[in-house]
């Protein structure tokens, strides 16, 4: 029970985590959650090759601090308050495996790279590469705006509108338009309802429905 607990502790920590446990059947805190996942021993130190490092702001505040991070397992490293140099390079002095530092454009993380760590490579991290490539498109933009093209005008309100070509007409449309025509036919002849029925093969109401143009236009 105590490495279930654990487990979820690590995967959602302390309300999520409470709320999954319960669903399972096991009323646990928050709190208790948290001290299970704080009692855990820390993961054995590895050789860190190649260290990301950046800054934070504590709770959004005017105070910052600095976490390295390994960029192979991404996992923290160290964490310390403050964003200078000097503690960076106290940090890589005591790590001299360190072969590539991936950092952002900070002076102080530069200097503190240079000064704890002279052998390893300093690369820009991937955010700050495209930070910086848009702000050069931009800047290059604004620049020769005025050459760039005006846009096309739009079209003018009297342009016809396309021609839309019509469906074809229904089978049963078509016959009924056959049928009230002879039936017109036969009527401007003088022949009455009955013979015209007679005639075409119809009832009397089906002839009288079709002396209308009411009968067909569907």
């Amino acid at each position: 029970m105590r490495e279930l607990l654990t487990r979820i502790g690590l995967a959602l920590a302390g309300r999520a985590g409470a709320r999954l446990a319960a669903a399972v059947g096991v009323v646990v805190g928050r709190d208790t959650l948290l001290r299970l996942v704080k009692a855990l021993p820390d993961p054995a130190a590895t050789a860190v090759t190649v260290l990301g490092i950046d800054d934070f702001a504590f709770r959004r505040g005017p105070h910052y601090g600095t976490i390295l991070i390994d960029m192979t397992t991404h996992r923290p490293v160290e964490v310390f308050d403050g964003r200078d140099g000097d503690s960076l390079a106290g940090w890589l002095a005591q790590h001299p495996e360190v072969e590539i530092i991936c950092r952002d454009r900070a002076g102080g993380y530069g200097e503190g790279a240079r000064q704890g760590a002279p052998h390893a490579v300093q690369v820009a991290d991937r955010f700050h590469l495209w930070q910086n490539l848009g702000q050069a498109v931009e800047k290059t933009v604004n620049a020769h705006r005025a050459r760039l093209a005006p846009p096309a005008p739009p079209p003018a309100e009297d342009t016809p509108p396309e021609v839309v070509r019509p469906l074809p007409e229904k089978k049963i449309v078509t016959r009924l338009r056959e049928h009230y025509t002879a039936v017109q036919k036969l009527a401007a002849q003088g022949m009455s309802k009955a013979a015209i029925g007679r005639k075409l093969g119809c009832t009397r109401p089906q002839c009288a429905s079709s002396s209308t143009p009411a009968a067909w236009r569907t």
